[in-house]
């Protein structure tokens, strides 16, 4: 299974997998709501033919929520038997509508960025590992959003990295519904006192770290505050 030989990264940034970027061992996933927000966006504008695109979309979030309960291999089984033949319709539409359609209309643009990043959008159907989209990582970023102009200033580039380290293992804490205060006052203190190689880092991940602390993990309501 791919997630079991590389780093996964599912992304909705179109030029984040640049030359700067891209390198051996890290495999780009590409979030279908994204692709999907763009067929609504020309829907909105009235060109009605993007309801059928979106119908497909509706159809693959539809068995990602029957596959949510499913194991690893379910879920990639069920991708391949259900959403799969969906997807294969949904580029077969796009690029039977491609040639007539102007690059610079709302669908033009929809249709372009469905079938120049298909292969990263399409990749959760090969693993069950792969989400379908990251919605839920952008949910986090609303937080940043709604404080970003209290830390326009983050004092110098290392300050603004260091906030981004925060914000990241904050996050990380509520997607794994850990304390986050009981997790920093453990960690942090083993980061500063002990000499630790690279491969002891993913232990002190928070989504690792709680199945040595079940005392630590909090529940669904307390982590949503």
């Amino acid at each position: 299974m791919l997630a079991m030989r590389v780093g996964l990264t599912v992304a909705d940034a179109a030029g984040l997998f640049d030359a700067s970027f891209k390198r051996a061992g890290l495999l780009e996933c590409g979030c279908n709501t994204h692709a999907r927000r763009y067929f609504r966006k020309a829907l909105d504008g009235g060109d009605k033919r993007a309801a059928l695109p979106l119908a497909a979309f509706k159809r693959l979030f539809a068995i990602e929520r029957r596959l949510q309960a499913c194991t690893i291999d379910e879920r990639r089984r069920g991708r391949q038997e259900r959403s799969k033949p969906v997807y294969d319709d949904l580029i077969a539409w796009a690029i039977a509508h491609q040639p007539n359609e102007p690059p610079s209309s709302p669908l033009g643009r929809a249709i372009r960025y469905l079938l120049n990043h298909q292969q990263a959008l399409r990749r959760y159907l090969e693993d069950g590992v792969i989400p379908i989209d990251n919605t839920v990582v952008e949910r986090l970023h609303i937080r940043t959003a709604l404080t970003r102009k209290n830390f326009l200033f983050a004092g110098s580039d290392a300050g603004g990295e260091r906030a981004a380290i925060a914000y990241t293992l904050l996050g990380c804490c509520k997607l794994a519904e850990v304390d986050p205060v009981a997790y920093l006052a453990d960690v942090l203190p083993r980061l500063a006192t002990k000499k630790l190689c690279l491969r002891d880092m993913p232990a002190l991940l928070p989504a690792e770290w709680k199945r040595s602390h079940p005392e630590a993990v909090r529940g669904k309501a307390a982590a949503a505050r």
